[in-house]
């Protein structure tokens, strides 16, 4: 499928088997540990049981209806992939990213659903691509990533947005990450996998304080895979790879008060991720041996595993998130490698 804006020809030639469709070119796999750490754990305390009463018992909120397809909305104004992406103060942001010669973006957008048109925010301080956007309901957190147009340099830096609208310093990584995936499951900042100055890594990390603090380890050490949480201490992160595409994984790993295998969706990487109450967590998009996918697998509570509408157009480096009218999946790549595209779609969600 032809890109929304074409790579630089001299420049995709000489990076294009590197990427292993935008991945590092030598990349060393760190074997997670035999068993999760658990320094930092953070366990939750049983509350007293309390038997219902007809004062006490409510009727259960109706899960959300989700659309039959996906609708394309007008383009998003810069054409990127590997973008970060969250929810924030009801809009949807969109962080950093590769544009199409390579070069790291320092921008930063919001798209307002109501309006319907999207705003550009103060830039990053750093320019950045494979980083992670991250909302706890206060501040916007934008975590890890590579500096510069190449996968030499991952940083351990975060910046969080500031009352005033500018970026400021926040608690540094324990060590570099970059193409790894991070959520809020209510309670802390969770962030897992990604490259880090010794190859592909496992370690989990939450940041429920100004310390990040390892809480266990995924079951394989990956990257560029997609995380996401229903809020109430629950987070999965899903799909993902070793190192070129060939090594693609569907693993879905739970971290709540530790970590469990729950599901193997279709092996993808470059992936986003959503949680809908009772359909569970999505998985979308991505990119195979075999190209760009459309696919959007969900598994929900009970571990089963069903499909969702197709993304109209297959992506692979797209960020996604859900506001009140529906999930949005916004930029990325049409085929793998370094191709970008501007596209953005919204399946419908009825509340």
């Amino acid at each position: 499928m032809r890109p929304q804006t074409g790579a630089v020809a001299a420049w995709t030639t000489a990076i294009a088997l590197m990427l292993g469709a935008c991945g590092p070119a030598d990349e060393r796999t760190t074997q997670p540990p035999a068993a999760p750490t658990t320094r930092g754990e953070v366990t939750a305390t049983p509350s007293p049981t309390i038997e219902p009463t007809a004062e006490t018992t409510a009727a259960p909120t109706p899960a959300p209806s989700v659309g039959d397809a996906w609708a394309r909305l007008p383009d998003a104004p810069a054409a990127l992939t590997e973008v970060g992406v969250a929810v924030y103060e009801g809009r949807l942001w969109v962080a950093g990213g590769f544009a199409a010669d390579g070069s790291a973006s320092p921008s930063a957008f919001a798209l307002d659903p109501v309006e319907a048109n999207w705003q550009e925010e103060a830039p990053l301080p750093v320019p950045v691509h494979h980083a992670a956007l991250v909302s706890d309901g206060e501040r916007l957190w934008l975590i890890g990533g590579f500096v510069g147009a190449g996968f030499e340099l991952p940083t351990d830096a975060v910046w969080r947005l500031g009352e005033a609208g500018e970026w400021q310093p926040g608690p540094p990584l324990p060590e570099p990450r970059a193409a790894a995936a991070a959520v809020w499951d209510g309670r802390r900042i969770v962030l897992a996998g990604g490259v880090g100055p010794d190859g592909v890594a496992a370690e989990v990390y939450a940041l429920a304080t100004d310390v990040w603090e390892q809480v266990g380890a995924l079951s394989d050490a990956r990257q560029h895979l997609a995380a996401t949480s229903d809020g109430a201490g629950h987070s999965w992160f899903l799909g993902g790879r070793h190192s070129s595409l060939a090594t693609n994984v569907g693993t879905v790993d739970l971290v709540a008060d530790d970590v469990s295998t729950v599901a193997h969706l279709t092996p993808r990487s470059g992936v986003g991720a959503f949680w809908i109450a009772g359909t569970g967590a999505c998985l979308v998009g991505g990119e195979t041996p075999g190209g760009t996918s459309p696919l959007v697998e969900c598994v929900d509570e009970a571990g089963e595993v069903a499909e969702l509408a197709p993304l109209a157009v297959a992506r692979h480096g797209l960020g996604v998130g859900v506001l009140d009218d529906g999930i949005y999946a916004v930029m990325g790549g049409e085929e793998p490698g370094l191709f970008v595209s501007a596209a953005v779609e919204r399946l419908a969600v009825e509340r």
